[in-house]
């Protein structure tokens, strides 16, 4: 069972140093309560897209309507948070099922266009409706309302999600859903060929997906202090949980996390101190996706795992027992799910 999890401990320990880390300046701690958020948002998309296959674009449509649910019964019924994040996941359930019953059986690029096109007609539907601007009241320093005055008390609520998505995602690994979910993302017609009810397994994964996505969202509309419906329906909130996954490793369980420790931290140092250069931000997302495509088309951390397990088997003492696999003897994070399969992830 340990070894099962090894993985998912690690990445609890990351999160254990970001809270240290969150402790010794507020701008920092909102820097880690971000990373959190979006780390979560990314294991939704890599549910999704890195360990099932299909490339989906449509995330940020469960994000934004759990922001904007939360957000609303928030500031016109006084209803707490907590209440508004359930009630968004629920939303996004079944805006998750109505999605894919429509475009789950497409596949490749008219999926992905399909799934661009949801977060456009929901911000377009909410601008109309006349909700362009809904700022998030304040209650004051309150538990009960989800508020608190420092950035370090929603680091700690995000991590734990994330720690139970680490959790769950080395879980899957063992399970046959998650078996199938690879074999659909290697060769969808060989899997349907072998008996995988392909189009229900997809549909698990994308409802799996919308529920990390929408936690997400919710998270996120406590750290705003108003909704914007330009902003959390935006394509780029999509685009920058796939960059996350891609940097940090697709389909596997510590990518995410890793992606969005690089990448939002990096963000935020752009935003403050360059804020003058106009374009920074994409340019240096561009600058670390490529470095990471010459390093490793995986992502950094099958990269890492490689290069730690590598230096372990060079000191190992001659004559030792033979080991495989990243550093604690653990299987290889890209292997795990590939029994029986062929490829690595994507």
């Amino acid at each position: 069972m340990l070894r099962t999890y090894r993985t998912a401990l690690i990445g609890c320990a990351l999160l254990v140093l970001g809270g240290l880390y969150g402790l010794t300046s507020e701008t920092a701690a909102h820097t880690m309560a971000l990373t959190a958020v979006w780390a979560l948002m990314a294991t939704g998309w890599n549910i999704v897209s890195g360990y099932t296959g299909p490339i989906s674009l449509g995330q940020g449509a469960f994000f934004g309507l759990t922001a904007f649910t939360t957000t609303i019964l928030f500031a016109t019924y006084d209803i707490t948070p907590y209440v508004g994040i359930a009630v968004g996941v629920v939303a996004s359930l079944l805006l998750a099922a109505l999605i894919g019953l429509v475009t789950l059986r497409l596949s490749g690029l008219y999926f992905a266009l399909a799934t661009l096109t949801i977060p456009l007609i929901m911000g377009t539907l909410t601008r109309y409706f006349g909700f362009y601007e809904v700022p998030r009241p304040y209650k004051g320093e309150s538990l009960a309302y989800f508020q608190f005055n420092e950035s370090l008390p929603y680091y700690v609520a995000a991590a734990v999600l994330v720690a139970g998505s680490l959790f769950f995602t080395a879980r899957l690994e063992g399970t046959r859903t998650g078996r199938y979910f690879v074999a659909i993302r290697e060769n969808e017609r060989a899997a349907e060929a072998s008996g995988v009810p392909t189009l229900r397994y997809k549909f698990i994964a994308f409802a799996i997906g919308a529920v990390f996505s929408a936690l997400a969202g919710g998270l996120y509309s406590q750290l705003s202090f108003v909704f914007n419906p330009e902003g959390v329906y935006s394509p780029i909130i999509s685009v920058q949980a796939l960059l996350i996954v891609l940097i940090g490793g697709s389909g596997t369980v510590l990518g995410p996390l890793i992606g969005a420790a690089i990448v939002i931290p990096l963000s935020e140092f752009t935003a403050t101190y360059f804020s003058h250069v106009p374009g920074l931000n994409e340019l240096t997302y561009a600058v670390v996706l490529l470095v990471v495509a010459f390093w490793s088309r995986r992502g950094l951390y099958p990269f890492l795992a490689d290069g730690l397990a590598a230096l372990r088997a060079r000191w190992r003492p001659r004559g030792g027992p033979p080991q495989t696999g990243p550093p604690g003897g653990a299987a290889h994070p890209e292997r795990v799910l590939s029994a029986g399969t062929s490829g690595s992830a994507s």
